[in-house]
């Protein structure tokens, strides 16, 4: 059987949505209307009994294929009534029991089975439902519409884990009614495709996401690492995953992208992107990779390794066709040992041949080997170029490289390094002292006296210790404010759910009185709260502040007098100069002690 399930906030939609569909009839229930606006209101008199509860309307659903043998309506009604009690006692488990995706955990179904019965005659009739079935389908189906809310008790049924346990009562309900047996979805690892997505499979081909699916269980039935897993979907299968990271290190998910033979407006492929959350109910999100299906993870180990993958991964273009030519290995010489990289410049100027550029990397590449692959083949590109060679012999090297980069992306490699190198060369020149213009001495000493005050003028930069401190300050605060929220509405919720003869005892006014308190503590934790918000927000801003002083053309342009300032030659020049003027200075002492002379 098929089964879905959901909680909303909405009767009156889900119960026309179920009753207004051709050939809907209620074939069970407890509920006493039959129209949609009878039923919605018997629910909304259970449902006022819980104000606080979000999505008081339950939805399930159970389709019977259309193999099996047709049920009567009485069956159909017994099978949705006990389908509904079965998740309902499953929901209330705790511990063990309750893992009902581990076969060796989880409650056992005889167990299980006196529950439901147990529950059906005590407990069932204190919940608002009905069970409508549906004809407008190939496929027989009914739907359970009912409230979260127990009339008895106003308790809420819980629904963490509810399409787990929609599936197992799925499951029980088919060997118990002879059934057709399907597996859940955590044994089959993911979902089965719709009709839909089985006839545009035959017409299209496979969608992206069943490609991805199944390159993903290809990649980890040997256990990798996380990078070799990632290597592994990109060099196979051209399935980019990408590892993404909080602000303090901390991984935040893992999603998946494919071509999907599609052009964006600016000309680059178009990908289709799933986090691995979504892709298929959690088994390909990060965390789980690691446990359900054994992916090695070590942060120290594989951060580097996964930032640097996906360096490559943008740098290369995506390409749909998968039936490329395997990569050229790096092939070492047999005879003699490689040349160094000045014997290549002096006597290959111009090589050819593939084994001539084979030949240049691996000269290139000495001392690179603790390097990662892409790492590498950029400082070998580096080298290349500052011993003069052209983009396109630097292209040519670096497709040598065991990586097997494609002439795209060896051009992209070169291109990036060639840019980033134009960009030092030039940072180099501006603070470079011939660049700066001719001065005089009392230009010189004005510009000492100037930079100075500049500096000492500089904005406050907070540490990074001081940012961690007031971050941990106020995440305490958080956590306090937190806390005392939760006690005040808890307290809140018990006075308010008091009878009114509750009220009338004495124990009532002391927990009003305590109440209070508590209000009292929220208010001072909050106030906490925002003057550690305030502080982290001053200081933040203090270092954007002097982020932007540091990187303004001013700040550059007095960096790069300072730098000259520091010179050899500038101190050398500014020391005569002073010396000079404090002798200038003793020269003219003497005349003006003795002041003015007498005239004859």
């Amino acid at each position: 059987m098929i089964t879905k399930i959901k909680a909303n906030k909405s009767f009156r939609g889900t119960t026309k949505y179920v009753l207004e569909k051709e050939k809907a009839k209620i074939i069970g229930g407890n509920m006493y209307g039959t129209t949609t606006n009878e039923l919605v209101e018997q629910f909304a008199l259970s449902a006022h009994l819980n104000p606080q509860l979000k999505d008081p309307c339950y939805h399930l659903m159970l389709s019977v294929p259309k193999s099996d043998r047709t049920l009567s309506d009485d069956e159909m009604a017994k099978i949705s009534e006990r389908h509904f009690a079965t998740v309902v006692v499953l929901s209330r488990l705790k511990g063990e029991e309750a893992q009902v995706k581990q076969q060796d955990k989880r409650i056992p179904s005889a167990k299980l089975n006196q529950l439901v019965d147990q529950f059906i005659v005590e407990e069932l009739p204190a919940y608002d439902f009905f069970v409508a079935r549906h004809g407008d389908k190939k496929h027989d189906h009914t739907h359970i519409v009912a409230s979260r809310v127990n009339n008895l008790d106003s308790k809420s049924i819980r629904t963490w884990n509810n399409y787990a346990h929609s599936e197992h009562s799925a499951r029980l309900l088919e060997r118990e009614f002879n059934l057709t047996q399907v597996q859940s979805s955590w044994e089959s690892k993911h979902k089965a495709m719709t009709r839909n997505q089985l006839d545009r499979v035959q017409r299209d081909g496979l969608p992206g996401e069943e490609i991805m699916r199944r390159a993903i269980d290809a990649a980890t039935a040997d256990r990798p690492t996380m990078p070799e897993l990632i290597n592994q979907l990109w060099s196979e299968h051209r399935i980019r995953a990408e590892v993404s990271y909080y602000s303090h290190g901390g991984v935040r998910g893992i999603k998946y992208g494919i071509d999907v033979g599609q052009i964006n407006s600016d000309g680059t492929p178009r990908l289709l992107w799933k986090q691995g959350h979504n892709l298929n109910k959690y088994k390909y999100s990060f965390n789980f990779l690691q446990s359900e299906l054994g992916i090695s993870y070590n942060p120290g180990r594989d951060d580097q390794q996964i930032l640097a993958l996906t360096e490559m991964m943008h740098l290369a273009p995506i390409r749909q066709d998968l039936q490329q030519e395997a990569p050229t290995p790096l092939r070492q010489p047999t005879s003699t040992p490689p040349p160094t990289e000045t014997e290549f410049v002096a006597e290959q100027k111009r090589p050819h041949s593939l084994s001539q550029w084979t030949e240049m990397y691996v000269a290139y590449s000495r001392g690179l080997e603790n390097l990662l692959s892409l790492d590498r083949d950029k400082e070998i590109a580096a080298r290349a170029f500052k011993q003069g060679a052209s983009d396109d012999e630097v292209e040519k090297i670096i497709a040598t490289s065991p990586v097997g980069w494609t002439q795209d992306e060896a051009k992209l490699i070169a291109s990036v390094v060639l840019s980033q190198l134009e960009q030092e060369l030039e940072q180099t020149q501006k603070r470079s002292p011939e660049n700066l213009p001719q001065i005089t001495d009392s230009q010189l000493v004005a510009a000492e006296r100037r930079i100075a005050l500049y500096f000492q003028a500089a904005p406050t930069n907070p540490t990074d210790q001081q940012l961690a401190q007031a971050t941990e300050r106020h995440q305490e605060k958080l956590a306090t404010a937190a806390t005392a929220n939760q006690e005040y509405r808890r307290s809140e919720q018990e006075l308010e759910s008091a009878s009114i003869v509750d009220k009338l005892l004495p124990g009532y006014r002391e927990k009003r009185k305590e109440a209070a308190k508590l209000a009292a503590r929220f208010i001072g934790a909050t106030e906490a709260l925002e003057r550690t918000q305030s502080e982290l927000n001053q200081l933040e801003q203090q270092r954007r502040t002097f982020e932007q002083w540091q990187s303004s053309p001013q700040t550059q342009e007095m960096e790069r007098r300072q730098d000259y300032l520091n010179t050899q030659d500038a101190k050398t020049r500014l020391r005569e100069i002073k010396e000079q003027q404090r002798e200038l200075e003793r020269q003219q002492k003497p005349s003006r002690e003795q002041g003015p002379g007498l005239s004859l």
